[in-house]
C-alpha cells in the first residue's frame, strides 16, 4: 500500500525522530547520488572521444540531461520545503500532545509502537499528499513518457493563505451536525475551508499571508432556517445576517489584518446563487472582499469579475468526478449515443413565468414529440447511476437556467462526455481565462431555442469530436478531488487566486521600490 511503504516518513510526522530523520537523510542521499549519476552521464557524453558524426544526437542528448539536471535540482529545492514542512508539522503535534496532558511515555515521539494506526485518514491524505514529489512533473512530454505521478507538488506561484479559527458555531458544528451541508452543490464553503487547513500553501504566520480566508458557512445556516425549520424568509435572512455580523466583527475587531487592506485581501465563499446577498449587510461591511461564487451572472449586482472568482458547485460522488469513471468513455467515443438530447430537472413551477423566464416549459413544447430527446421532471425510478448512464449515452446535455443561470448539470455533463448546451444569456463560467469554452460547449441565445433541435441534429459528427476531445482537456478543472490535487477545480481557484494578489499588490493601495 502507498502508505505502508512510507511507514518510516509516516513516523516522522507523528515525531518519530530517529526513522524520519534517517528517511530525510536517505532521500537527500539518492538525491545526490542521481545528480552524480546524471552528471557523469552528461560528461560522459561530451567527452572528446565523441566523433564529428553523433554531434546531431549529442546535442539531443544535451537538451535532455539539461532538462532531467534541471528537474532534479527543482525537486531538490522542493525537498528542503518538505523537510521544513514535516518538522513544523512535527513541532506542532508534540506541542498538542503536551497539551493534551499525555506523558512522554505515551508519546509518538518515544517511540509509541502504535504511532501509524493512529494517523487518521485525514492525516495520511496530507502526508500522502506533500511526500508525492516526482521529477516526472517538472520533464517536457518526450521525457515524462513512463513516468508515474500520484498526486502533485503545489505549484511555487500559488498564494499564501492564512485560514481564521473562528468558533466553531460559524462552521464546524453546522457540518457535523447537518451532513447535507458538506455534500450538495452548495458544499464548496466547507470543501475550501477543510481543504485549505491540510493545504501546504496553509500559512499560520499572518504577517507571511497573501490572503485571509474567513471560514463562514454562511449558506448552511440559512438552508438550516429556510428549508428546514421553515421560519419564514425574513425570519430566516435575519438570523443569517446576525450570524455573519458577529463573526465579521471577530475579524474585524480581534485581528487588525482587515484594517491593513480594506478587507481587499481577504476571501468568502458563498457557495450559492444569491451570492453575498444572504448578507443583507454585505455593501457595508464586506463589500471590497473577494467573493468565490458559482453565480457568475454578468447582471448581477454583488459580482465583480474583476475581483470575484466564478468556482464550480460541488459534486461529490466518485462517480461523476473519478477519473476511473470518466476514462472508460472515452473508448466509445466511435460507439453512436443512444440519446440526441438530454435534461431532468425541474420544468413546471408554481412560480411562473419568473422562474427561468418561461424558458423550461417553452423548451418542454418544442421537444414533446422528439422521441430520441429525454427532456422531463427528475425521476425517482432513476437513481444516480441511472442518471450518469443516461447523460453519458446522449450527445448533447441541455443547461437551461432555473432560477439562475448557473447549474451542476454543466459540469456533470463534462464529467460524462456529453458536450453542454447553455442557455443562459448573461452566464459568466468559471475560469474564463484559463479556457476557450466555445471550443467544448455550445451557447445558445434564450430566444433562438426554436432551431435548437435543427442545430443539433445538423451538426457534423466531427464536430461532435472535437468539442468532446476539448472536454477532455480541461474537466478535471471542474472536479474537486480529495484529496485536491494539481489541475482541479480546488487548485484551478488558487491560481486565479494568485492572479488576484498580483493584482491587489500592483494597485495604488501598496508601493514599492
Amino acid at each position: 500500500m502507498k502508505f505502508s511503504r512510507r511507514r518510516a516518513h509516516a513516523t516522522t510526522l507523528l515525531g518519530g525522530k530517529d526513522e524520519g530523520d534517517d528517511g530525510i537523510a536517505s532521500w537527500f542521499r539518492h538525491a545526490v547520488v542521481v545528480l552524480a549519476i546524471f552528471g557523469a552521464i552528461f560528461l560522459l557524453l561530451h567527452s572528446p572521444e565523441q566523433h564529428d558524426v553523433e554531434a546531431t544526437a549529442n546535442v539531443k542528448d544535451r537538451a535532455r540531461l539539461s532538462g532531467i539536471l534541471q528537474a532534479v535540482d527543482t525537486e531538490w529545492h522542493k525537498a528542503q520545503r518538505v523537510q521544513e514542512s514535516l518538522r513544523q508539522r512535527r513541532s506542532e503535534l508534540l506541542q498538542a500532545w503536551s497539551e493534551t496532558g499525555g506523558d512522554d511515555s505515551g508519546s509518538p515521539a518515544a517511540g509509541d509502537s502504535n504511532g501509524e494506526e493512529q494517523l487518521s485518514e485525514q492525516d495520511i491524505n496530507y502526508y500522502n499528499n506533500v511526500t508525492d514529489i516526482h521529477i516526472c512533473q517538472t520533464l517536457d512530454a518526450e521525457n515524462r513518457a513512463g513516468c508515474r505521478r500520484d498526486a502533485a507538488a503545489p505549484e511555487l506561484s500559488l498564494p499564501a493563505i492564512y485560514v481564521y479559527d473562528l468558533p466553531p458555531k460559524f462552521n464546524r458544528d453546522l457540518s457535523r451536525k447537518y451532513k447535507r451541508c458538506s455534500t450538495d452543490q452548495y458544499g464548496t464553503e466547507v470543501f475550501f475551508h477543510e481543504a485549505l487547513l491540510q493545504s501546504s500553501v496553509r500559512t499560520k504566520d499572518p504577517k507571511k499571508a497573501d490572503l485571509f480566508f474567513v471560514p463562514i458557512y454562511g449558506e448552511c445556516f440559512l438552508w438550516i432556517y429556510e428549508m428546514l425549520q421553515h421560519v419564514g424568509a425574513d425570519k430566516s435572512f435575519s438570523l443569517t445576517n446576525e450570524f455573519f455580523m458577529e463573526a465579521v466583527s471577530i475579524v474585524k475587531n480581534n485581528h487588525p489584518h482587515w484594517a491593513r487592506s480594506g478587507g481587499r485581501d481577504h476571501v468568502f465563499v458563498f457557495p450559492g446563487a444569491r451570492g453575498p446577498t444572504i448578507f443583507s449587510r454585505w455593501r457595508a461591511e464586506i463589500k471590497e472582499a473577494i467573493f468565490l461564487c458559482p453565480e457568475g451572472d454578468r447582471k448581477a449586482s454583488f459580482f465583480n469579475t474583476h475581483k470575484d472568482v466564478v468556482i464550480p458547485g460541488l459534486e461529490i460522488d466518485p462517480l461523476f468526478h473519478s477519473p476511473a469513471s470518466r476514462n472508460p468513455l472515452i473508448e466509445l467515443e466511435s460507439k453512436p449515443r443512444k440519446h440526441l438530447a438530454y435534461f431532468r430537472g425541474t420544468i413546471f413551477h408554481k412560480a411562473g413565468w419568473s422562474y427561468s423566464k418561461g424558458l423550461r416549459p417553452k423548451l418542454h413544447s418544442l421537444f414533446e414529440n422528439e422521441t430520441d430527446i429525454i427532456y422531463g421532471n427528475k425521476e425517482k425510478g432513476c437513481d444516480r447511476p441511472c442518471y450518469h448512464r443516461e447523460m453519458s449515452e446522449s450527445t448533447f446535455c441541455l443547461n437551461p437556467l432555473g432560477w439562475s443561470p448557473w447549474t451542476l448539470r454543466f459540469y456533470q455533463a463534462l464529467m460524462t462526455r456529453c458536450i453542454p448546451v447553455v442557455i443562459a444569456d448573461d452566464i459568466e463560467f468559471p475560469f474564463e481565462d484559463e479556457i476557450d469554452y466555445t471550443k467544448l460547449a455550445i451557447k445558445v441565445p434564450e430566444k433562438d431555442v426554436d432551431d435548437l433541435v435543427s442545430l443539433m441534429r445538423n451538426m457534423p459528427e466531427h464536430q461532435k469530436a472535437a468539442l468532446r476531445a476539448e472536454g477532455d482537456k480541461h474537466w478535471l478543472k471542474f472536479t474537486y478531488q480529495r484529496p485536491p490535487v494539481e489541475g482541479d477545480a480546488f487548485y484551478t481557484t488558487l491560481r486565479q487566486l494568485s492572479r488576484k494578489v498580483q493584482a491587489f499588490q500592483t494597485s495604488n493601495l501598496h508601493s514599492w521600490h
